[in-house]
């Protein structure tokens, strides 16, 4: 169902990527199901949708959307005769910077042109549009399906919500942004427009491309909102709106994260404690390959000036605690049965070219992962023990267990106190923050695809099926991948697939979530 959202982020519910329809049209809309819910539930949006926007914040709003519209139009008219966009060109009906260029008078005055700033978080957003239409215009259609095709959807609804919340005429003065005078029929016109899509002849690595740029384009989106909804603590002519010290730099980055993990439905799920003992093994596997990443970029950069102060790794390891309970649910044969799923290799591949280019980015994925491990660990040890049946000995979940900390509170202390002594520019800690956004993104990704993996379509029906069924899901869908961490582990055969949805595993995902949630962020509080 589209809603008063899709203006803003021009997204449209589905579901999983992995999917890929033929119809790239359809692609996208699967491609991009978790970006919508994290938009959804930004605080800005929410905000929006409730009629809670001030006069000054819908001017930031469009001052954004202002120079947004202006690269997406100007690499628009550029590329109108590129083969792989030019069926989507519809610059009378679609184009949007004339009007905004009439919101803009209305809300600024005349001189509004020397009045209106590109905050960071927009001009992150240009420069990206602008790239993408200089080196791969065959991307540019995420960026114009996810704007145009939301506009045309939410953009009555939100109209109305600012007519009323600012009091602004009905006859449209200062909302034109919203409204498409050229588009008579604003179905028909969006089924033409995604038909057309669907005539680009494009190659099937052309149209993963161009579904990982509408998932980029969003989160880019996201870090708007984000940004416009503090705008007294930024300052466009600075650039920069960081605090000083790193730890509450991330604090403040991550807390629409924070809010949407715990709003999720993982997290309420979570707290009825029901996960199997296959699904956690699940886990436990993807959790292997990243904590082996993790740890092997942390060794080749331990004496980096930018990491080594947080090299701590008899206290935070936790590959050989994951080896351990491996074996205990697998047996001494493990390596040998488990297989490291698309979106966990992505994620490793992520840390590796950190790790590889930007080592001094990798605490950005350290101090997510270890500092929620330590502030959620025992929440999650005693859920998993009770759900599973566990020895209270606590085998089977020494990944949660650090012998070497003594007192948690006061550890996450002193690293917190090793990174805000970190020597880095105000770039690099810009840098250092999308890193931990973009190192949230990739675990939302693994826990979708962990669903995926263990969920038919009745996802909210009663729990059928086993472990087993969903081992050999993971296998028949082609998803286990050779990369980083088990380029050395054989691969299972490929096991036919049997039908039945998994609730409890949707449970798990609590489980998986609330390690971010509880874990990553209890600790900053």
């Amino acid at each position: 169902m589209e809603n008063g959202l899709d203006t803003l982020t021009g997204n449209v519910a589905g579901t999983d990527t992995d999917s890929m329809p033929a119809d790239l049209s359809e692609a996208l809309k699967l491609a991009t199901q978790q970006s919508h819910e994290l938009a959804e539930n930004s605080e800005f949006m929410r905000n929006f949708q409730k009629g809670q926007v001030t006069r000054d914040q819908f001017e930031l709003l469009l001052d954004s959307l202002y120079f947004i519209y202006t690269a997406l139009e100007e690499e628009i008219e550029g590329n109108k005769d590129h083969p792989a966009f030019a069926p989507l060109y519809f610059p009378a009906e679609l184009n949007r910077k004339e009007a905004l260029e009439q919101d803009l008078e209305y809300f600024h005055g005349p001189g509004w042109r020397s009045r209106i700033e590109c905050p960071k978080a927009t001009g992150k957003y240009v420069s990206r549009i602008q790239e993408v239409g200089r080196k791969t215009p065959e991307l540019l259609v995420a960026h114009t399906y996810i704007r145009y095709m939301g506009d045309l959807s939410g953009g009555q609804v939100l109209k109305k919500v600012a007519q009323k919340a600012l009091q602004l005429p009905s006859t449209g003065e200062g909302v034109a942004f919203f409204t498409f005078d050229r588009v008579t029929n604003a179905t028909k016109f969006k089924q033409l427009y995604r038909s057309r899509m669907n005539t680009l002849e494009i190659s099937q690595e052309t149209k993963r491309k161009i579904l990982d740029e509408a998932n980029r384009a969003f989160q880019l989106n996201v870090e708007v909102f984000a940004e416009l909804q503090q705008p007294k603590a930024q300052d466009p002519k600075q650039g920069s709106s960081l605090p000083t010290d790193l730890s509450e730099a991330l604090k403040l980055a991550t807390k629409d994260a924070h809010e949407l993990a715990e709003n999720s439905e993982f997290m309420r799920n979570f707290q009825k404690g029901q996960v199997s003992r296959d699904q956690f093994k699940l886990l436990l596997d993807s959790l292997y390959f990243i904590y082996t990443a993790l740890e092997e970029e942390i060794e080749g950069n331990k004496d980096h000036p930018a990491f080594a102060p947080l090299y701590f790794p008899a206290e935070l390891n936790r590959k050989e605690a994951l080896e351990q309970d491996l074996e205990y649910f697998h047996g001494p044969g493990w390596r040998s049965r488990i297989e490291c799923p698309k979106a966990t290799g992505k994620y490793v591949s992520r840390i590796q070219e950190v790790g590889r280019k930007t080592p001094e980015l990798l605490v950005a994925h350290t101090y997510i992962r270890y500092m929620g491990d330590l502030s959620g660990g025992q929440v999650l040890k005693k859920v998993a023990q009770k759900a599973l049946q566990l020895p209270s000995t606590g085998e089977g979940v020494a990944f949660f267990t650090f012998d070497r900390v003594t007192n948690a509170t006061k550890f996450k202390q002193l690293y917190r106190s090793r990174m805000n002594t970190l020597e880095i520019s105000q770039e690099t800690k810009g840098k250092i923050v999308d890193e931990a956004n973009r190192a949230f993104q990739l675990n939302v990704e693994v826990f979708k695809e962990l669903q995926e993996l263990s969920s038919g379509p009745e996802r909210n029906g009663a729990a059928h099926g086993n472990g087993t069924e969903i081992r050999k899901r993971t296998i028949a869908q082609g998803q286990a991948i050779p990369t980083g961490a088990n380029q050395h582990l054989p691969k299972q055969p490929h096991d036919s697939l049997t039908n039945g949805p998994s609730l409890q595993f949707v449970l798990l995902l609590g489980l998986v979530a609330v390690t971010l949630a509880i874990g990553c962020y209890q600790y900053l509080l």
